[in-house]
C-alpha cells in the first residue's frame, strides 16, 4: 500500500448533494464520498460530460455551496478542488 500523499487529511462521508454549472444550469444530483478542507470525491452520473468549473450545493436551499474545479475524472467519480472565495496571498507570489 502506498503512503497517503495528500496535504490535507480527508474523511469519509455519505452525503447527497447537487451540482450546478457556473451558468446556473442544474447538472444533477451527486453523492459525496469523502471530504477535506480543500476538496471532495463525488459519485456522479456522466462524469465525462460535466464542465471543469461548477458549484457543489451542500444544503437543500443552496445556501451552503462551494465553487469547485474538477481535478480528475474516472468512470462515475470525480475529484473536485474547492476554489477559495478570497484567495490567500502566498509570500513571494501573487496568490491564486
Amino acid at each position: 500500500m502506498r503512503p497517503e500523499a495528500r496535504k490535507v487529511a480527508r474523511r469519509l462521508v455519505r452525503h447527497g448533494a447537487r451540482l450546478v454549472g457556473a451558468d446556473g444550469a442544474d447538472l444533477g444530483a451527486c453523492f459525496m464520498l469523502d471530504l477535506s478542507a480543500t476538496g471532495a470525491r463525488l459519485k456522479v452520473h456522466g462524469a465525462t460530460q460535466l464542465p471543469d468549473d461548477l458549484y457543489l450545493l451542500l444544503s437543500h436551499d443552496g445556501g451552503l455551496r462551494r465553487q469547485c474545479a474538477v481535478v480528475w475524472r474516472s468512470d462515475g467519480t470525480i475529484g473536485v478542488e474547492f476554489i477559495p472565495k478570497f484567495p490567500i496571498a502566498v509570500k513571494g507570489g501573487r496568490g491564486r
